[in-house]
This record gives structure tokens, C-alpha cells and sequence, in this order.
């Protein structure tokens, strides 16, 4: 995978959802993985949340607003679950890992930008 990040737990963090949405993409797991995928996001966003709030990110609510959008769909999708199937694997893939890159490479590039220019790390 790709570099995502110059920070390196937001770096590895990142590739870690890609693993689990690879992991859906291949029909692995089932509704379990969809459980995993929405376990280790909300820890991820919960240390990003945490970072801004420390730092008092001046983009904060926007990113929460972001974070917040992901749960809710991610929410639905695992209640929707219920009925995993190949279809429904491949399409749930599609949207997540799309949405996760125009997250990563747009308001999280922007968070790691303004980390990288404080003290905290």
C-alpha cells in the first residue's frame, strides 16, 4: 500500500482500515468484518478527535462533521449486513474505500498538515 501519511500511527492506522476493507472486498468474514471495520474506525477517529482537540484544530468541526457522517453510514451498512452477500460485499467495498480516500488524501492530509507544524506528534 501506498504511503498515506507522514505520521506514523495516523500512517499505519489508515492502512489498517484498507486491510479490513480488502478483507471485505474479498467476501472474508462477513457481517464480523463489517463489525471489525467499525470498531477500529471509531478508535481511529476517536485518537484523531483527540489530536484536534489538544492542538485546537481551527477545522475541528468540519472534521468531526466528516467522522460523524462515516459512523452513521457505517451504522446503516452494518445493520443492512444482516444479509452479507458477494453483491452486497463488493458494493460496500466500493463506497467505503472511495470514501476513505477522499477523507485520507483530503481532510485528514490537512490535519496532518497542520500536526506536522506543532510540537505534538
Amino acid at each position: 500500500m501506498q504511503k498515506t501519511s507522514d505520521i506514523i500511527w495516523q500512517d499505519k492506522q489508515h492502512q489498517v482500515l484498507f486491510e479490513v476493507l480488502d478483507q471485505i472486498a474479498e467476501g472474508e468474514g462477513g457481517a464480523l468484518v463489517l463489525e471489525k471495520l467499525k470498531y477500529y474506525a471509531e478508535n481511529h477517529f476517536a485518537i484523531e478527535e483527540t489530536y484536534m482537540q489538544k492542538l485546537e484544530y481551527p477545522h475541528i468541526e468540519a472534521h468531526i462533521r466528516a467522522h460523524d457522517q462515516f459512523r452513521s453510514e457505517l451504522s446503516s451498512m452494518v445493520e443492512n449486513g444482516k444479509q452479507y452477500d458477494e453483491r452486497f460485499a463488493r458494493v460496500l467495498s466500493t463506497f467505503l474505500t472511495e470514501w476513505l480516500k477522499r477523507h485520507i488524501f483530503g481532510i485528514d492530509k490537512k490535519l496532518e498538515d497542520f500536526i506536522l507544524q506543532s510540537a505534538e506528534k
